[in-house]
């Protein structure tokens, strides 16, 4: 055989297997796609804490859709669609119920709605609608207002035909929610203020008072919500304006439970908003009179040359050259001095004041 050496067939049995697998290995590898560097890139392994195990990733679940609330969110415009309609009814008695209430008005027109307001209860803590269950009510609270929807606006004019009847003795109050400008208006012409109300009075006891001065329309105290507890002043109207007028005459001669009343005439919302606005422009006016130079351009040269007012009060300019004189110079003392001065003013028996020494 050519090319064959003694020994060759035994180092080729002899030769290792690695050597062997390496060689195979370079001839059968095949060109691989680059691996991207999140393929390349593996997050540290955190070993977790001692009693607590790893999170896992648990699945998104969609929100639940929200309930259908039985009050339902109105418009302003719809709001007020409604207290159009709405009835006020006050000074009702603490006993009255939501049949005998609906039986009054019911020949009016159709009931949408009636609530009950203003129950004074008799533990706070406990909240309103527990003690309203329980029937813990404030014992020396007399009466409650409700509120009446109709259906249509037109029952209301009707309705109104029952303010001031009596209800087990209390004259009860029927008004509208809603009112115009001129309705405002007319009520403050027929109104007086009242002051210095006693906490335990009722729309009774200033009714009394005031009947001397002629026919009421009703009587309004205004109280806290939660304690119905008159705040000390209300509001009478009278049926015409001479009302007003005899109420201002007796106005320092009327007493309720011993305690002199406080009369006042009544202002509108409307006379009150004039009032603000009248106030506002004289501000405006004051701030511009009391500007350094008041003035307005000549219309008879081009110049920039004003013609106006300037006042008294100018701005001097301060003269280094001119110094103040020893006259005008104030003349000061400390108190160490000024004691030695006083002891003896009082040895020879005179007083001294500011520096000055005086003999008595």
């Amino acid at each position: 055989m050519d090319g064959y050496k003694v020994g060759d067939i035994s180092s080729l049995l002899n030769s290792s297997t690695s050597e062997q697998k390496a060689t195979n290995d370079l001839f059968s590898k095949e060109t691989k796609p680059a691996l991207s560097v999140e393929e390349v890139y593996v997050k540290p392994f955190v070993k977790p804490a001692k009693g607590k195990r790893p999170k896992k990733n648990k699945p998104i679940e969609p929100e639940p859709e929200p309930e259908a609330s039985k009050f339902p969110s109105l418009s302003p415009e719809e709001k007020l669609e409604i207290d159009k309609r709405t009835l006020f009814v006050g000074n009702l008695p603490l006993g009255y119920k939501r049949k005998q209430l609906r039986k009054l008005f019911a020949g009016f027109g159709k009931i949408q709605s009636l609530r009950f307001r203003s129950v004074a209860i008799a533990d706070l803590k406990l909240g309103r609608k527990v003690c309203l269950k329980t029937n813990k009510v404030n014992e020396n609270a007399t009466c409650k207002n409700a509120y009446i929807v109709f259906d249509h606006e037109g029952c209301l004019e009707e309705a109104l035909s029952k303010n001031g009847i009596l209800v087990n003795d209390h004259h009860i109050r029927v008004d509208r929610i809603v009112k115009s400008k001129q309705q405002i208006k007319d009520d403050s012409k027929n109104s007086i203020f009242i002051g210095n109300i006693p906490f335990a009075a009722s729309e009774e006891d200033i009714r009394l008072a005031l009947e001397q001065c002629g026919e009421i329309e009703y009587v309004r105290l205004l109280r806290d919500s939660k304690t119905n507890i008159g705040k000390g002043f209300g509001y009478v109207k009278f049926a015409d304006s001479s009302g007003v007028m005899f109420a201002m005459k007796i106005k320092d001669t009327v007493e309720v439970n011993g305690r002199k009343l406080r009369i006042q005439r009544c202002k509108s919302k409307v006379t009150l908003e004039n009032t603000k606005k009248a106030k506002e422009l004289k501000t405006k006016q004051k701030d511009e009179a009391n500007k350094s130079f008041r003035g307005r351009k000549s219309k008879s040269s081009d110049k920039d040359i004003f013609s106006g007012k300037v006042n008294k009060s100018k701005n001097k300019k301060f003269d280094s050259n001119k110094r103040p004189s020893k006259r005008n110079k104030q003349k000061t003392m400390s108190k160490q001095r000024f004691d030695k001065k006083v002891n003896k003013a009082s040895k020879k028996g005179g007083i001294v004041n500011k520096g000055k020494k005086e003999k008595q």
